[in-house]
Parts: C-alpha cells; sequence; structure tokens
C-alpha cells in the first residue's frame, strides 16, 4: 500500500532538496540546498461520510482512474489547506452526490503504515439538496447493512470505517 512520493524542491524558496535519512535522527527527512529550511513529509487528510439513508449507507463506484476505479467508497476527499475538517467532509459530500448533510458523530480516524493520508471519517444524515451524481461518481447506490458489496470496496479505509459503523449500529 506504500506510494512513493519524494519532495524534490523547497516550498519555501524552490531551492532543490537533499535528504538528511540517517544523518539527523528524528529530524525532518529533507533539507533546502538554498534556504536550509527542513522539510517533513506530512500526512494529507481526507475526509469521507457515512450517509444514513432510509434505504442504507450511500456509496459511490469510483470514477477516478486509481486503484480504486469502479469500486465502492465513501463520498469524501481531500481536505484542503486552512479548511475545518467537518466542513470539507460536508462539502465533499454536497460535490460527489448534491446533498447536504449534517454530520451526526465523529467514527474514526484511519491511517496505515506507508500510506501518506489519514483519512477523518464522520456519520451524517441528509437534510437538503438532491441526489446527484458528479463526474468522480460512475454511479451511487445506498446499501442495507446486510447487502454491503464488502469485496468490491475500493479502499480498506472504507471496509474499516464501514466496519466501525455497523459495530455501533449492534
Amino acid at each position: 500500500m506504500a506510494i512513493p512520493i519524494t519532495p524534490r524542491f523547497c516550498v519555501s524558496c524552490g531551492g532543490p532538496l537533499v535528504s538528511t535519512k540517517g544523518f539527523n535522527p528524528g529530524g525532518a527527512p529533507y533539507a533546502c540546498t538554498a534556504c536550509g529550511l527542513p522539510v517533513y513529509e506530512d500526512p494529507k487528510v481526507a475526509a469521507a461520510v457515512v450517509v444514513e439513508t432510509s434505504e442504507g449507507v450511500l456509496l459511490l463506484r469510483r470514477a477516478q482512474r486509481d486503484q480504486a476505479h469502479g469500486k465502492w467508497i465513501l463520498p469524501g476527499g481531500h481536505v484542503d489547506r486552512g479548511e475545518v475538517v467537518p466542513e470539507a467532509a460536508m462539502r465533499e459530500v454536497a460535490e460527489e452526490t448534491g446533498l447536504r448533510v449534517e454530520l451526526t458523530s465523529l467514527l474514526g480516524v484511519y491511517s496505515y503504515n506507508g500510506y501518506p493520508w489519514v483519512l477523518v471519517v464522520y456519520t451524517a444524515t441528509a437534510n437538503g439538496g438532491r441526489l446527484q451524481s458528479s463526474p468522480e461518481a460512475l454511479e451511487m447506490q445506498a446499501f442495507a447493512p446486510q447487502e454491503l458489496p464488502w469485496d468490491e470496496l475500493g479502499y480498506e479505509s472504507t471496509a474499516h470505517a464501514l466496519r466501525d459503523y455497523l459495530s455501533q449500529l449492534s
């Protein structure tokens, strides 16, 4: 599941970076050769939502061409710098499904060794809008708990979040 992402240039001055791995234990893994800025490989934060509908949990069949293309995922996406995570979660649901939602709880935070994202998952109910597909979804469908497509989920985090959600129902 490791995704190699190696920074090459300084975000401050644009100078080339050099690896300091092995030379600076516990410190930044890169440094700028021009200005000396230490550069860390911080994770990217993403937010997703288990949207509860009268028919079940809303999932999207992913349209983006990546390892999850054509598989079922939760509505969600990246949190922009300076954006509040719950607001990003609601924004992503609206962009991808056309629905406005009210977040009901924090379900969990998911991260994995070698994976450069931290996923924050909420539960929510729809409180407005109209269900309409976006270019990010091949299709959308609500699944009753006993009908969830476990063998067709796009991400390990989707499966973990759905298991955690179902455990709260019992």
